[in-house]
């Protein structure tokens, strides 16, 4: 709808007409996951991974696209993550929740050690800090689902 709007308006999008197959499947993950949090992260977290990669191995449009879908792996990540996080907190959960809300340090800290190694080293290879974090987010489903499940807590 908004490429037909930008299009009727007068403006070329045929550029992005690629990244609608990367929103098709990032679509197509989140319903083939059924609302299962974990599974989620874990699945949105290793499509994080290999956006993040392939667009640090290509360059021009397929790196942009790959980039451009490592963010949009990000949308639905934080809804998994404090799901799983107050997981199991019982009577702790409100305190949990503000504790979590308070620790989105990583938000202040990842972006300037990014920038740092994008000094040092150019502004695509630095993106595997990114591969990093997506990378981090999948470990920590599987090991959250884990933990859980041996508390008892079941999300699926």
């Amino acid at each position: 709808m908004v490429l037909g709007l930008t299009a009727a308006a007068g403006y070329k999008v045929d550029m992005l007409y690629w990244y609608i197959v990367c929103v098709i499947v990032q679509i197509v993950a989140f319903y083939l996951t059924k609302d299962k949090p974990a599974l989620t992260l874990g699945v949105f977290g290793v499509l994080g991974v290999i956006a993040v990669l392939t667009g640090l191995m290509t360059k021009g449009d397929i790196a942009i696209y790959a980039f451009l879908s490592g963010g949009l792996a990000c949308s639905i990540m934080w809804p998994c993550i404090f799901s799983l996080a107050l997981g199991g907190l019982g009577k702790y959960q409100p305190q949990g929740a503000a504790f979590l809300v308070m620790m989105i340090l990583g938000g202040a800290l990842i972006p300037p050690l990014q920038g740092k190694l994008s000094d040092v080293m150019g502004i695509q290879p630095s993106f595997i800090v990114g591969v990093i974090c997506f990378a981090y987010l999948a470990f920590y489903a599987w090991f959250a689902k884990k933990s859980l499940k041996a508390q008892g807590v079941d999300f699926d």
